[in-house]
């Protein structure tokens, strides 16, 4: 039989970690694969990387899982079953698709993330929730495919730095959005400090833009739980800290977001401030390399109408 699609894998990547506990992933597909009866010869069929098809669509089924909050990575390389993957099992009663998975907001933001990189707002794809389950539309063509296909990665990517930048120390935190600045050529002209651990008044780094450090941009980093706010009294804080500096730049970086009033607040204060959250935070470090490594490419060639014309 043909190996079975990432969806039809979630039921079974769910089940083996319910029946086994926490899984190593190479070994999950594996069990997933045995769970299933994929037989050897298709366990030997390859995608053009040299990864084999199975162990393939077993990580997208956990990618798709870990965005939904069925599953959870505990620890580099593992995969382990939360308490919404056991609902899920009990809730469904047979295969588990993306059309299940949309029930949840974690996957509904993930979806989003996929829309903004390929559909312009405002469009019906970007308001019609029940078109973000499917993966793919079958009037787009070969080069748009591959589009949606790299947002729809990227944006699984997003979520998963966001909960590796999680386990950060708030040392740690602070000294990758120091480096994510760097990476964005901010400081090439004069430096980028971490401010000391004590007495920084809410100031976490200074970027010098110039040698002699006349043009400086005032850094504060919050490592937040993804899903709290940031209010108006700690955006007031930082501006607070900005003018007891005589700032009149300064740079708000977070994992989580920033309410409509903070925002509001910061677009009227004398300062010039720029809040970044999560999401934006996720997508800079791709854009930047920052925590990421390339993956699989691939170069799409086309004809050279000027190669025959010279002929």
């Amino acid at each position: 039989m043909a190996v079975p699609t990432y969806e039809a894998m979630m039921r079974p990547t769910l089940e083996v970690l319910a029946d086994r506990g926490r899984q190593p992933f190479r070994q999950l597909a594996e069990l997933v694969a045995d769970e299933m009866r994929i037989e050897k010869a298709e366990r030997a069929s390859t995608i053009e990387s040299g990864q084999t098809v199975y162990v393939n669509r077993v990580g997208w089924a956990v990618t798709y899982l870990v965005q939904a909050g069925a599953i959870r990575r505990p620890q580099r390389g593992i995969a382990e079953i939360t308490d919404r993957g056991q609902k899920l099992l009990t809730e469904v009663g047979g295969p588990i698709s993306n059309a299940d998975l949309a029930q949840f907001e974690d996957f509904q933001e993930f979806r989003k993330r996929s829309r903004r990189k390929t559909k312009p707002a405002g469009s019906a794809m970007a308001d019609d929730l029940s078109q973000s389950t499917q993966t793919l539309n079958t009037d787009d063509t070969p080069e748009e495919v591959i589009v949606h296909t790299v947002a729809t990665v990227h944006a699984a990517l997003t979520g998963e730095l966001l909960d590796r930048v999680m386990q950060l120390t708030p040392t740690a935190f602070e000294t990758l959005v120091l480096r994510l600045l760097g990476a964005m050529k901010y400081g090439t002209s004069g430096q980028i400090e971490p401010t000391a651990a004590s007495g920084d008044a809410g100031i976490d780094g200074v970027i010098s833009q110039d040698p002699l450090g006349l043009d400086r941009i005032y850094v504060q980093a919050k490592r937040y739980d993804r899903d709290r706010s940031i209010g108006r009294p700690v955006m007031q804080a930082f501006v607070g800290a900005l003018q007891g500096q005589q700032a009149d730049r300064g740079v708000f970086m977070t994992t989580s977001r920033f309410t409509g009033e903070a925002l509001s607040y910061a677009d009227r204060v004398g300062v010039r401030i720029i809040p970044i959250d999560g999401d934006e935070m996720a997508s800079l470090m791709l854009k930047h390399s920052v925590g990421v490594q390339p993956g699989y490419a691939v170069t799409l060639m086309k004809l050279d109408e000027d190669f025959f014309e010279d002929l």
